[in-house]
């Protein structure tokens, strides 16, 4: 049986039976207060785990109820809010102000006893959150360069960190967006506070479900309510479906119209992985966001030797590789490589050779043997090419497609959503052809 103490407060006598009724079916012991004045009275007088507070109310609206208990600090319990007919800026303010969570009048049970036990668990799991914001902070690997490329772009990030400016931050995949914008949330005055990143993933589920969609406007109020006096950054936003991108816009320009970020002071940062002018536009016109392009790899080739000794270094004392160290001439078959996919393809291959090698030193054998071939590759293809012109026409395209949509499936990671932007397909049509090749999202690996 549940021994946690609840409070509900709200004027309407029938609402306030009818929740107090299923909290108590559940086990939980319940008090009512149908007045702020009655509600003041009754904190005043006991402990309670939790408090169900509604917004609107004749005597005194909940919002300025809760502000004189956070104010006076005579309330330590997590608040869930409860509303008919709330707005965004009602919701942000309160949050501001500490509430947990919204539910809507009447709640259904099922959503009712979920918020309740999420909001009591809350306290425990604050703790872990704090703990996983100071590891993000401590585990960050300032970036490094001695190219004009690179010495051009850290006197940007230093400029950028000056000013409370939002960005976004291009370049292809693997170059060290994430990176550069950590870099320049740690220059400023923001270093040490919150960098709370949100994920495309995250987006996936949301396109037509309307409660999934509802659940991640929370998420995300929730996201830049922990990222308070710090950095949220959202990662690949142009590879969110475009339908979820223009919600996640109107959503930014909602919370941006009525001061969320600055009453938070939050900094928005973003990343994208291509040039994608419908989002960047207007998240530029909405968050007002400063551009950063972050050169790839092979433009800043002459930086490659100072990187292999940072990866080595960071790989053998956070993940404890047995140390090898890097040959000249080793260092030099790294620079001879174009590296497509960048700093996340030289991590991998150092990651590799550190495994793999017997001796104490990196050669440039071993570079040479863990590198692709480009010979092999331009053998591979041209055999392909012969192959596909001694079929019949449907067969060498059918070829062609499962070979082409492979390849794009390796590169989004086996990711059917991030597959159909790239390849620029329906995501319905997309299914129905993968399954008429016979792929899978296994064979992404």
């Amino acid at each position: 049986m549940n021994t946690e103490r609840i409070l509900v407060v709200d004027d309407e006598p029938d609402i306030c039976g009818l929740v107090s009724d299923i909290l108590t079916d559940e086990g939980y012991r319940v008090n009512a207060a149908e007045t702020a004045a009655s509600a003041r009275q009754q904190i005043t007088q006991s402990e309670y785990d939790l408090v169900l507070l509604d917004i609107w109310m004749p005597d005194e609206d909940g919002i300025t109820l809760l502000k004189d208990w956070k104010d006076n600090k005579v309330l330590q319990c997590p608040v869930v809010m409860m509303s008919g007919h709330g707005t965004v800026e009602t919701a942000v303010e309160a949050t501001r102000l500490g509430a947990y969570a919204f539910v809507e009048k009447p709640p259904t049970t099922a959503k009712l006893i979920q918020t309740i036990r999420k909001a009591l668990g809350s306290r425990n799991k604050q703790d872990d959150i704090n703990t996983l914001v100071r590891n993000v902070n401590k585990n960050f690997v300032t970036p490094v360069g001695e190219s004009a490329v690179m010495k051009k772009l850290f006197e940007i990030c230093e400029r950028c960190a000056q000013v409370n400016t939002n960005l976004f931050v291009s370049g292809e995949e693997g170059s060290g967006r994430y990176t550069i914008a950590r870099y320049i949330h740690e220059l400023g005055e923001r270093a040490g506070k919150p960098f709370v990143m949100v994920s495309s993933e995250q987006f996936d589920m949301a396109r037509a479900d309307e409660s999934t969609w509802s659940k991640l406007k929370t998420e995300l109020i929730d996201s830049v309510k922990l990222a308070r006096g710090g950095t949220i950054f959202f990662e690949n936003a142009d590879q969110i479906n475009q339908v979820v991108q223009k919600r996640l816009v109107d959503l930014l320009q909602q919370l941006s119209a009525v001061q969320v970020f600055k009453r938070f002071n939050v900094k928005v940062a973003a990343s994208i992985t291509t040039e994608a002018p419908s989002i960047l536009s207007d998240l530029q016109t909405t968050l007002s966001m400063t551009r950063i392009s972050v050169p790839p790899l092979r433009s800043h080739s002459e930086d490659i030797p100072e990187l292999v000794n940072l990866i080595i270094d960071n790989l053998c004392a956070s993940d404890n590789y047995d140390y090898r160290k890097c040959s000249i001439a080793a260092q030099n078959a790294f620079l001879h490589y174009q590296w497509p996919r960048n700093i996340t393809e030289l991590k991998a291959i150092i990651q590799e050779l550190l495994v793999t090698g017997g001796s104490e030193e990196i050669t440039v054998d071993d570079v040479k043997q863990a590198l692709p071939s480009k010979s092999s590759e331009v053998e591979n293809k041209s055999t392909i090419v012969e192959s596909l012109l001694d079929m019949p026409l449907r067969e060498a395209r059918e070829a062609f497609e499962k070979q082409y949509l492979l390849r794009q499936l390796k590169r989004v990671d086996g990711s059917v959503s991030k597959l159909a932007e790239l390849v620029g397909m329906e995501r319905t049509h997309l299914y129905r052809k993968l399954r008429s090749l016979g792929i899978g999202s296994k064979d992404s690996s």
